[in-house]
């Protein structure tokens, strides 16, 4: 029997979970006997194909020798390469993702024997795009995604698996790239999605960097030198001094090098979280923006869950706390909780005749319905409301937040006498559009060629279906001739680029 696991790559940690013989998850250390691995890859040359991945390439960061690569998903789904140190190979967001993949997997293959079924996480707001990027990272890696779940969604489920929840709650998933509030109607283990919203530019490293200038101010203040990597050595990196202000008030920095020689100075929470304010508000408006688009008020929500290493700042749970009058529910692991979720979910949607008994009956105690996270729809020409001329313009077929599985058809007309051919595209936004400078053009096509000799006004009806694994089926008919366009985007797209081929690497 094949192990059924889940993933889940993130931005700063990755883990990896599996799911027992009882239908319960559990983590998977990795070869060094982690529970979670760094998302830090590393190459040892500028011509070697040897990736060191995890701790030991997190280590070798120091070095700052342009070879260590770290908050690459930030940039999915980007295909712009990064140099690797001074050679002239290249790496992609794609290609270093596909490295973390291959090692979580590698290392749980060695313990757990074959991998069968794989389910990967994704932020809750991940474009078309960076989902099927994450796909193609794991074929790159040489394994299949089976599914993809959204982040907040795999927390949820494993919160429910730990505990009876009944009512509207509120998933805060703050990791070390992004954040995610998931609004989500729950009884039991049946989970409705109500709405997400996310950003993918907040998270833990943001407030690293804030401390990383919250210490060289106070360096300059005290030594009146500014604080210059190539001369100066810090004792920590920013990320630890963090670490060390969530369970202390304050804590000792050491700078050495330049002509102080060394000094120590302190820096206390009450500083580094005054130094964060405005990254508190940024967050503060998304929940906000997600109580809005649910219609409910913070006084309706009757748990929020923390996800994500970044719910361990104090900040964090004083600022909930007061924001909905109630602690916030913080009783699984952080870290671990999206992984084992991911578990969970790939059993969910196993094929039941390849599960025993124990995994089908926790299998069949989920019900989990999901909602378009982005609007989609298509461009069309029509009169600008503002000037009264003829413009290209976004009408959208899908709202966000609509029911999965859903379908809509709307019909258009062609333009002019005579016309034989029709632009197809499918656009996407993260809010209702009608400029198309303001949403992402996620495939595009044409219909033709049509019969000659037509008059205007040729209804040609367009049909999105957006299923429960979130693959959009469009299509785009003729209705005079029958002709129609058809296409699937969605987890198994084959134009994902993704730059130089990553066979000859060797992943340690």
């Amino acid at each position: 029997m094949t192990a059924i696991v889940g993933i889940d790559l993130g931005t700063t940690n990755s883990a990896i979970a599996v799911l027992d013989r009882t239908g319960k998850p559990e983590i998977v250390e990795n070869s060094d006997g982690e529970s979670i691995t760094p998302s830090v890859v590393y190459f040892e040359s500028d011509a070697t194909s040897t990736v060191v991945v995890g701790t030991a390439a997190k280590n070798s960061d120091i070095l700052r020798d342009g070879r260590s690569f770290k908050e690459f998903k930030r940039r999915m789904p980007q295909s712009a390469n990064s140099p690797l140190g001074n050679a002239e190979l290249q790496v992609t967001p794609v290609q270093l993702s596909s490295f973390v993949l291959k090692k979580l997997l590698k290392d749980a293959s060695a313990r757990l024997g074959a991998i069968g079924k794989v389910v990967v996480t994704v932020p809750a707001n991940f474009a078309n795009e960076a989902r099927l990027a994450t796909i193609r990272a794991g074929e790159l890696a040489g394994y299949t995604i089976d599914d993809i779940v959204n982040e907040p969604t795999a927390a949820l489920l494993c919160y429910s698996m730990a505990r009876p929840i009944t009512g509207k709650v509120m998933v805060y998933d703050f990791g070390g790239g992004t954040l995610d509030v998931t609004v989500a109607q729950v009884r039991g283990r049946d989970i409705q999605i109500l709405t997400s919203k996310g950003d993918p530019k907040l998270g833990g490293a943001d407030f690293d960097k804030r401390l990383t200038d919250l210490i060289a101010k106070k360096f300059e203040a005290t030594t009146g030198e500014r604080l210059d990597p190539a001369i100066h050595t810090i004792g920590k990196t920013s990320e630890e001094y963090k670490k060390h202000l969530s369970s202390r008030e304050d804590v000792a920095v050491q700078v050495a090098g330049g002509t102080s020689g060394r000094s120590i100075f302190k820096i206390t929470r009450k500083e580094f979280e005054n130094s964060s304010a405005t990254l508190i508000s940024k967050a503060d408006l998304l929940v906000e923006s997600a109580l809005d688009e649910a219609n409910i008020r913070p006084t309706d929500i009757s748990d929020v869950f923390l996800v994500g290493g970044s719910t361990r700042m104090p900040m964090i749970k004083e600022h909930l706390t007061k924001l909905f009058g109630r602690e916030p529910v913080c009783h699984l692991n952080p870290d671990e909780v999206v992984a084992l979720g991911a578990a969970l979910y790939a059993g969910y949607k196993e094929d039941p005749a390849k599960l025993n008994a124990a995994q089908v009956a926790v299998a069949q105690s989920v019900q989990l319905r999901e909602v378009a996270n982005h609007y989609f729809g298509t461009l069309v020409l029509g009169r600008d409301a503002a000037s009264g001329r003829a413009a290209k313009l976004v009408s959208p077929i899908i709202d966000k937040n609509t029911p999965l599985p859903c379908s809509k058809t709307e019909a258009y007309y062609t333009v002019r006498e005579g016309q034989t051919g029709v632009n197809c595209e499918v656009t996407q936004s993260t809010t209702r559009e009608s400029d198309p400078d303001f949403v992402r053009i996620i495939w595009s096509g044409s219909l033709g060629p049509l019969p000659e000799g037509r008059p205007a006004e040729m209804e040609i009806r367009v049909t999105f279906s957006y299923d429960s694994n979130q693959v959009m089926h469009c299509r785009f008919e003729d209705v005079a001739t029958g002709m129609a366009k058809e296409v699937n985007i969605g987890l198994k797209d084959d134009e994902v680029s993704t730059g130089h081929s990553i066979d000859k690497f060797l992943v340690e």
